[in-house]
């Protein structure tokens, strides 16, 4: 995803190293689902997990999603990583309550999923 689009590039060009991982957790945060994290991997933990940055998939939340609810997921979650102009990685957070480029692209709804709905 990170080849295709090109406000991401700059990740691959700065060399920032991604890891993904899936957990089994059916995670919620205030009677909200969710679906994936990005997590920045603090400088004690680099000599152990080889990355910048950590994405999280819930496996139970993100399985109700279909494949273009997945990709957007991904995307989304890509956009939370950050570089500051002194190069200090960091999570970017929402510029609204989403990602405008998301909203603007897949709509308001697009990770709207009903409670039973296996879509795989």
């Amino acid at each position: 995803m990170i080849r295709d689009r090109p406000d991401l590039m700059w990740i691959r060009e700065s060399r920032i190293r991604v890891g993904y991982v899936m957990s089994s957790k059916d995670k919620k945060k205030d009677e909200k689902i969710i679906f994936a994290e990005c997590h920045k991997v603090k400088a004690l933990w680099q000599a152990f997990i080889p990355y910048d940055f950590v994405i999280v998939f819930y496996e139970p939340n993100v399985m109700m999603m279909d494949n273009a609810q997945q990709e957007i997921l991904m995307y989304h979650e890509l956009l939370h990583i950050g570089m500051e102009d002194n190069g200090y990685l960091k999570i970017r957070p929402h510029d609204i309550e989403d990602f405008r480029a998301i909203l603007d692209q897949y709509g308001m709804d697009w990770n709207m999923v009903e409670e039973g709905d296996m879509r795989g």
